[in-house]
């Protein structure tokens, strides 16, 4: 399982002339990516509410549906902060999509297993590992923004990003009505957004990547062990050496990006949040 996940391996920097344009292009590319890809993971989240009422109408009482929805929560709180440990040494490509794939698998569940709404306890368990799922959105989101994106840049992107779960939360509700027009069953609420969730998880899958290096996106200084694309900056004191511009400036370490964990990347993701420098 964890090497399903393993960080992709670091390419040979692309021609000098080419690394602009290719990083350029990526990072907006990449960002179409963990946008649309985090609001398919909304589409998902908010479906049994949607349900409720008709599960009412079968005998459920409030405080028995709302015990189960509890489950979401739980999960979600503990998955966020433990895959999120995961996410930080796996690949966002494949982490990602997956996370999405066990999501919708759950409620394609809810959609078409009788047994899914035959008990309190079986609905908890569901919705347990959906809410799991649910937290495998935001850790390689995250970590793709501060990846391809400076410390300057990151506070507009992440603000711009951020606006994915009020698109993801708003289809919800006419996906739900479309359902219900074209095939008058309750349970639209739940397979619906699951097949556009679907869809969500191949799109994502096929535009994210990894970290530049592992597309090339970045060129190694010969007398540092910082990847820059270099380009003087004016030097703030007197006699004091000129500074590089960090505007495609990754870290370079000794990771041959070959190892399932590389133990190096928390370091220098450490240092580059502090010198403003992008991280590998």
């Amino acid at each position: 399982m964890f090497a399903f996940f393993r960080p992709a391996a670091h390419q040979a920097p692309l021609p000098e002339e080419h690394v602009d344009s290719t990083y350029r292009r990526l990072r907006w590319q990449i960002f179409a990516g963990i946008f649309i890809g985090y609001a398919g993971y909304y589409l998902l989240r908010k479906n049994f509410s949607l349900a409720m009422p008709y599960l009412i109408e079968e005998g459920y009482t409030r405080g028995q549906l709302g015990l189960a929805m509890s489950a979401i929560a739980i999960a979600y709180g503990l998955s966020k902060f433990l895959m999120g440990l995961v996410s930080d040494r796996s690949n966002p490509r494949y982490f990602l999509p997956f996370g999405l794939l066990v999501s919708a698998g759950v409620m394609f569940v809810f959609g078409f297993a009788p047994w899914a709404t035959s008990s309190v306890t079986m609905m908890f368990i569901l919705l347990f590992i959906n809410g799991w799922a649910q937290g495998m959105g935001w850790p390689p989101s995250g970590r793709t923004m501060v990846h391809w994106w400076s410390q300057k840049e990151r506070g507009g992107v992440v603000s711009v990003w951020n606006v994915a779960h009020n698109v993801g939360g708003g289809l919800i509700g006419p996906l739900f009505l479309i359902g219900m027009g074209l095939f008058n069953d309750w349970h639209a609420a739940f397979y619906v957004p699951a097949a556009v969730a679907l869809l969500v998880a191949v799109f994502a899958f096929i535009v994210m990547r990894d970290t530049p290096q592992s597309v090339g996106a970045c060129l190694l200084s010969s007398n540092t062990r910082t990847i820059t694309r270099t380009a003087t900056m004016p030097a703030t004191k007197k006699n004091s050496a000129p500074r590089t511009s960090s505007s495609n400036t990754c870290c370079a370490t000794k990771c041959s990006g070959t190892s399932p964990w590389p133990t190096c990347s928390s370091t220098c993701c450490a240092t580059a949040y502090w010198t403003g420098h992008r991280p590998t």
